[in-house]
């Protein structure tokens, strides 16, 4: 995300690196949120990218793994890379356990079956990491219905049918016995995946942002009602991740969005993003993020969202509420020059 040059949002911007850095520091000394050696882990979009990433790192540090995605072939080769991991943990890990299961999220029963069908071969779910999505970037007016059906069913319902049916399970049974019970804080936990666009909106996104920030909402709203059930719910909001999703998405991207982009976002790789997003998760973050600038779009809008390091994150807020005023004053600029390049649609037609 770009930040133009002035001399206050770069002074602001660097007193709030520093605050997240003394509260990143602050964090390697507290207790280990979300151990997951041992644990039974559901990791559904894991036949590439992020999904992929994720369930290859909970393997390399010991947990049970069921990957699920649609592409039968696509999760075959996943297996054999995390399969290839678990072998070599086999001397501190002798009993991990790996499942793949092909499902559509987006049907209620499918996802009910999924969940079926990681439990009979790895045991009853600990975590359930989210992280199915796709972007089909364009102009809002450009869509068809079909269109907008297609990016609420793979980002929202994908991860809300699954998370339903796997709280329905945690909520009818205590927790399972855990084979680390020493290391941090065993806690069952429902993560989804949404996306920095929940928290700083793009032109281009409008099909994406909508059940993106839906997540973000729903976690809010399910960390609340979980408090009931001592289960943790998350949301992890990356930016940009180097996968086939990325290159789909820029095969339909407005031009003005490309230049944005350009400036404004460095795509990481997925094993970054995961990495990241563990380590947020460890330190209990409700919403982590992979980057500095994308710590700072959710200061500037954590609203009752919990904060870890409260202090800086609350003087992190300040500094960002008065940068975002000129990020968003340089993204608006790049679509007023599309304006004033093209015109209005409607003096544009044939006559």
């Amino acid at each position: 995300m770009h930040i133009p040059e002035n001399p206050i949002v770069i002074g602001l911007t660097t007193i709030a690196a520093l605050l997240v850095a003394t509260s990143l520091m602050m964090g390697f000394f507290t207790k280990n949120q979300m151990p997951v050696a041992g644990r039974n882990i559901i990791v559904t979009g894991a036949s590439q990218g992020m999904g992929k990433a994720v369930a290859i790192l909970l393997a390399s540090l010991g947990a049970n793994v069921t990957i699920v995605a649609r592409d039968l072939k696509k999760l075959a080769a996943a297996a054999e890379e995390i399969q290839a991991v678990m072998n070599a943990n086999s001397s501190k890990y002798p009993d991990q356990k790996l499942a793949v299961v092909s499902a559509d999220l987006s049907d209620a029963e499918n996802a009910a079956r999924a969940v079926t069908e990681s439990e009979a071969q790895i045991g009853e779910t600990d975590i359930l990491w989210c992280c199915a999505g796709g972007a089909n970037p364009g102009y809002f007016k450009d869509y068809q219905p079909a269109d907008l059906v297609w990016a609420m069913n793979t980002n929202y319902w994908s991860a809300v049918y699954i998370a339903h049916n796997v709280l329905q399970r945690m909520t009818s049974r205590p927790p399972p016995v855990q084979k680390y019970p020493t290391d941090g804080n065993h806690q069952r936990k429902i993560i989804f995946t949404s996306s920095l666009i929940a928290l700083c909106p793009l032109f281009g996104y409008s099909s994406y942002s909508g059940p993106k920030a839906a997540l973000r909402a729903l976690t809010d709203t399910l960390r609340q009602e979980c408090l009931l059930y001592d289960i943790g719910v998350h949301c992890c909001c990356p930016g940009s991740i180097l996968s086939p999703g990325l290159d789909n998405e820029n095969k339909t991207k407005p031009e003005t969005l490309k230049k944005i982009e350009e400036e404004d976002d460095v795509p990481q790789t997925p094993e970054d993003v995961a990495k990241y997003c563990l380590e947020e998760l460890q330190r209990g973050q409700t919403l982590p993020v992979t980057s500095f600038l994308a710590r700072a779009a959710r200061s500037a809008i954590a609203g009752p969202t919990p904060r870890v390091g409260f202090l800086f994150e609350t003087l992190l807020t300040w500094a960002s509420t008065i940068v975002y005023i000129f990020v968003r004053r340089g993204h608006d600029g790049y679509v007023l020059q599309e304006k004033k390049a093209k015109g209005l649609p409607w003096e544009n037609k044939d006559v």
